[in-house]
């Protein structure tokens, strides 16, 4: 981050040759040059939030047809969208990322924003933008991230919108919306943060609401909902934080409230809710010695019983700490963080902060004022594969979101630093746990952290409409949270399958120890060859033999250690037998033995 002042010189669009542009958070003013996107034709990213710059948005930044990141964010730009930038043409079919929030604009939104086909983050909000919602949005198919919020739109929530079954992240709070919820909100199951709070929604909220299961945070506060509560919300058992508060909801809290084991913050106040607290609360009580956040319960109870609120402190231990849990706003708690920022909180990224390494970045650990812990993974860009990397842990993980996934928290993109802000997991890698001479798993922490892996897999393979494929499964990207639990981490190589694709093709190799034969041989993966890199983990979890000890040859390998091991347990294990009739002989345990020993000597035959 740097202080610049003044005015973009112009002869700096006169560079054909620019790809990449990048002036965010400085203090330049003045207005962009009407020659902007004819002067840059292989311009690609083009970064210039944070300034002072005025004028109208131009017109011409859609001649640069190679432009596929636009962030005009926080200036002080006047006018509405202009039509030719979201018309068809060249700018239509590569645009991925257009962010135009806190601009000073009003009007209405073009309905031709739908030909943005490629659009996959938009971000509108904190402008001054009225009319209705276009239902043209349901054209952009690939969209991950909306947000709205923070204008005058008026109106129904379109329906069109469920057509976005890419969604993770809705936002479209604080606006005059008014009328129902569209009753296939809970097809676009993909969505993890949906916020509608502060409008004028009424009526009965859907039933298929409750159909998203991997929703985390849900915010309907502040509009005229009514009607009880279903005890289908215990579906959504990735819950963390929940504000219902300031509506018309009346009758009991529903005791499955309490299957939510997940949840950290739940806000009911002012409604017109009665009776008493579930009884299946008190289980969240019971969590509190190993699993410690702050879970705040505000229920506002009754009509004649004015200012009563219950509140519920529950410690636990799941996920991150909420700094304030009264504020549901999870934009207020994660801010953009610059570079600058990472350096102060990492000490300069010094030697003393070192979590880890690895082949295109190092992590560090930073701890911000407010005792926020995060760990940052900083790329090294002079890498080749580097940039990839980056771009293709952002992709990944832009919306994936699940219990047993490293989460991110933000990005911190510039030309010459890139970053990413991750949850802070204090127990390290599974690696340093297995291979710790002072913390020794006991088997039913080892089986525990592998049952974690395995939700995190299943999650990726099936639980998300582009099948995701991690490719570098191993005991050094998973990690171990406060409360022992996995997560699985590093998305650097991962892949996306296309529709219809079981199978695709690659040239960046994972590490060799743990990929099938068939990535290794031919570069070619698939989710099998995630299961193959899991049992390999899987072995080495619960044997502490890594694929390439020593011991280990071209004619010995791990699973064929492994599959003798098995067999002479297995013989013991009838030797055992609590009654004397099961045992086997000796003539036939001898057998046994020696049968044992020939498969795996042949096993052990020279490769030809």
């Amino acid at each position: 981050m740097n202080r610049f002042t003044g005015p973009i010189p112009s002869k700096l669009f006169n560079v054909s040759s620019l790809r990449v542009i990048s002036m965010v958070e400085n203090d330049l003013s003045g207005s962009l040059p009407s020659s902007l996107g004819a002067m840059l034709p292989n311009l690609e990213e083009l970064y210039i939030g944070g300034n002072r710059l005025s004028g109208v948005i131009l017109t011409y930044i859609s001649n640069a047809s190679r432009l596929a990141y636009l962030d005009l964010t926080s200036n002080q730009f006047t006018g509405v969208i202009p039509r030719s930038l979201v018309s068809v043409g060249n700018l239509s079919s590569n645009l991925e990322s257009f962010y135009m929030n806190d601009c000073g604009l009003f009007g209405q939104i073009p309905s031709s924003i739908g030909n943005l086909s490629n659009l996959a983050d938009l971000n509108l909000s904190q402008n001054a933008l009225e009319g209705t919602i276009p239902p043209t949005f349901g054209g952009l198919l690939k969209l991950q991230e909306m947000e709205l919020g923070y204008n005058k739109f008026q109106g129904p929530c379109p329906s069109e919108l469920c057509y976005l079954l890419n969604l993770g992240r809705l936002s479209l709070s604080s606006n005059l919306l008014s009328g129902r919820l569209p009753s296939c909100i809970g097809n676009i199951t993909s969505l993890r943060y949906l916020y509608l709070d502060s409008n004028n929604l009424s009526f009965n909220l859907p039933s298929n609401l409750w159909r998203l299961r991997d929703i985390l945070e849900l915010n309907l506060s502040t509009n005229s909902f009514s009607g009880s509560f279903s005890s289908e919300i215990e579906n959504l058992k990735a819950l963390i934080i929940v504000d219902l508060s300031v509506n018309n909801f009346f009758g009991d809290i529903p005791t499955a409230i309490g299957a939510l084991q997940s949840l950290q913050a739940l806000s009911l106040k002012h409604n017109r809710l009665q009776g008493f607290i579930p009884e299946s609360m008190k289980n969240m009580l019971e969590l509190h010695s190993r699993k410690m956040t702050v879970l705040l319960v505000l229920l506002a109870l009754g009509s004649v019983v004015v200012a009563m609120v219950v509140s519920f402190l529950v410690i636990r231990k799941w996920r991150r700490k909420i700094v304030s849990p009264s504020n549901l706003d999870p934009d207020t708690t994660f801010e953009r963080v610059s570079s600058h920022e990472l350096r102060q909180i990492t000490i300069w990224f010094s030697e003393s902060a070192l979590l880890g390494s690895g082949t295109f970045g190092s992590v560090y650990k930073g701890i911000q004022e407010n005792g926020m812990t995060w760990a940052i993974k900083v790329f090294y860009l002079q890498l080749d594969g580097a940039f990839k990397s980056f771009n293709r842990e952002c992709k990944v993980l832009r919306c994936l979101r699940h219990r047993n996934l490293t989460m991110v928290f933000s990005a911190c993109s510039n030309p010459d630093f890139k970053a990413l802000i991750l949850e802070y997991m204090p127990n390290g890698s599974l690696e340093k746990r297995l291979y710790s001479g002072t913390h020794i798993l006991n088997i039913m922490q080892r089986l525990d952290i592998m049952i974690d892996v395995a939700c995190g897999l299943e999650y990726l393979h099936y639980g998300y409409p582009t099948p995701v494929i991690h490719c570098d499964l191993k005991p050094n990207n998973i990690l171990l949270d406060q409360d022992m639990v996995g997560h699985v981490c590093d998305f650097g190589i991962a892949k996306l399958l296309g529709d219809g694709e079981s199978v695709v093709q690659t040239k960046t190799l994972a590490t060799f120890e743990y990929v099938a034969p068939e990535y290794g041989l031919e570069g070619l993966v698939s989710t099998s060859c995630d299961v193959y890199s899991f049992g390999m983990t899987l072995m080495e979890t619960f044997t502490k033999r890594r694929p390439k000890d020593e011991m280990f040859t071209e004619e010995l390998s791990l699973q064929h250690w492994i599959a003798c091991i098995s067999s002479i347990l297995e013989l013991a294990l009838c030797c055992t037998a609590d009654a004397s009739k099961d045992r086997m002989t000796m003539k036939d345990v001898l057998k046994a033995l020696q049968k044992i020993k020939l498969q795996f000597s042949e096993g052990l035959k020279p490769l030809k």
